[in-house]
């Protein structure tokens, strides 16, 4: 919205939130950003500002367990801990993950730019688009543009690492893939 980037996830309760707030990205500069998720906290960084940090309240066995300690009565306190914690556990879980959306046109707000370097679990979604994998699903205006531009190794942004995926998708809606796991029920990312 108005520029600024941001991430929007559900662990299987409430959509949960993290932006960067402070200075828009629609300046036609590249920008690198980093999203990491572990359960319900999550932290977002562009370039090498300040780290946008979410840890949501309750977020441990025991901080559950005491917000609604006080009102249960006393017979059912040892129940309903167990029943928490078992709860809070299956919120690290991710056994059915279906899909991540890139661009959010099912939110009404499009991203329209280039991206790169884009990894899910260890995949490089992007170069498995250009390779017309048939796990992903693209929607929209989507085109491989060609290799990162060597702007992104100046003093604008930060570097990148020697791992980070070199193909560049320009897109102005959305962009999905899936993936089977061992094991698993088929995923998707969106």
């Amino acid at each position: 919205e108005q520029g600024k980037i941001g991430v929007v996830f559900n662990i299987g309760t409430v959509d949960i939130s993290i932006k960067e707030e402070r200075t828009p990205v629609n300046d036609g500069k590249y920008h690198v950003v980093r999203f990491t998720r572990n359960g319900g906290n999550a932290t977002l960084q562009v370039d090498n500002w300040p780290v946008n940090e979410h840890y949501p309240t309750g977020n441990t066995d025991n901080e559950r367990f005491q917000m609604v300690k006080q009102k249960i009565p006393f017979k059912y306190n040892r129940p309903v801990e167990e029943w928490l914690q078992e709860k809070g556990r299956q919120l690290t879980i991710f056994n059915t993950q279906a899909q991540i959306a890139i661009g959010g046109k099912d939110k009404g707000r499009l991203f329209q730019g280039q991206l790169s370097g884009l990894y899910y679990d260890g995949l490089k979604v992007l170069n498995m688009a250009a390779e017309n994998n048939p796990n992903i699903k693209i929607n929209g205006s989507v085109r491989l543009v060609g290799e990162v531009p060597s702007i992104l190794g100046t003093t604008q942004t930060t570097s990148m690492p020697p791992e980070m995926s070199t193909t560049v998708m320009e897109t102005t809606t959305t962009m999905a893939t899936t993936t089977t796991r061992k094991n698993r029920s088929t995923a998707s990312i969106q």
